[in-house]
């Protein structure tokens, strides 16, 4: 039978990262909404804005999946699809957000 887990500091920090990570991302998503609505075309600002919105509900969505695992005694480790999901939530937003300030 495996040792119990030291339950530690470590998964409230690593909940508590992604929890920082989702808040800094829909901060990214509302500055990059409020410039697509702002500063460009209305069809590509609403399209722009649909693809914010789904980025980060789908970063969300992975994160809320996490930190809910990591209250199990033994949470399993990130898969790689879960850590690609994330990684490519993050670029595309920025890559979206980027292209919103042209």
């Amino acid at each position: 039978m495996p040792a119990a887990r030291d339950p530690g500091l470590q998964p409230e920090r690593t909940r508590m990262a992604w929890r920082r990570t989702t808040l800094a991302c829909a901060v990214v998503a509302v500055l990059a909404g409020r410039q697509a609505l702002v500063g460009g075309d209305r069809p590509v600002a609403v399209l722009a804005l649909a693809a914010i919105g789904l980025l980060w509900l789908a970063l969300l969505a992975v994160a809320h999946r996490r930190i809910r695992l990591l209250a199990a005694p033994r949470p399993p480790v990130l898969s790689p699809r879960a850590a690609a999901a994330a990684a490519w939530c993050a670029v595309l937003l920025s890559a979206v957000g980027l292209g919103v300030l042209r």
